[in-house]
């Protein structure tokens, strides 16, 4: 994960994956999206969380270090592998960690997360082995088509009965301290 200015965008809806971003979507590689974001100057601070081996309902993974912020870097993006797949992920991007309106941090922050298509590699199952899409598309997110077969999608409950997304994690960010300078 990594704090940023809204001058950063490590990825987005409808952006095209930067090569950190493909190789964390398929393959679970962190350094060349390490590289970038110490490269860039929007990009305030950076912790890796450790992977998830095998994923079952209260699986958790934490970063070892807190991630920094500050006024001038409010909003985190980050992103994580779904393996074994061509090129998914889940993450958030650009969420703001301070309120703009009343100046002050947000003690605590939930987040659903879902999957995403890179827009690298084809394939429509849990398969390490595809295709580079060429040209490269879109990162995009999964939506509920009209089969619950499709990877990511169930038919809701009695309230919400249709075709639905569900979420792949919940990301939580709280607030630990708050200091002048990042330590």
């Amino acid at each position: 994960y990594a704090s940023h200015s809204d001058a950063y965008v490590m990825w987005r809806d409808g952006g095209t994956a930067s090569r950190g971003v493909e190789l964390v979507a398929e393959i679970g590689r962190i350094s060349d999206l390490q590289g970038e974001l110490a490269s860039n100057s929007n990009v305030l601070d950076q912790v890796m969380g450790v992977g998830i081996e095998e994923a079952f309902d209260g699986a958790v993974s934490a970063p070892s270090e807190h991630l920094c912020v500050d006024e001038g870097h409010p909003y985190v993006s980050g992103i994580g592998m779904i393996a074994p797949s061509p090129d998914w992920f889940s993450g958030l991007y650009n969420l703001p960690l301070w309120n703009q309106a009343t100046e002050t941090w947000y003690k605590k922050i939930e987040v659903n997360v879902y999957a995403w298509d890179a827009g690298t590699e084809g394939g429509n199952d849990y398969n390490l082995d595809n295709k580079d899409t060429a040209p490269q598309e879109e990162i995009s997110a999964f939506g509920p088509g009209d089969t619950e077969d499709a990877v990511f999608v169930s038919r809701g409950d009695f309230d919400l009965p249709y075709l639905q997304v569900k979420p792949v994690g919940v990301l939580k960010f709280e607030l630990q301290e708050s200091s002048q300078t990042c330590a």
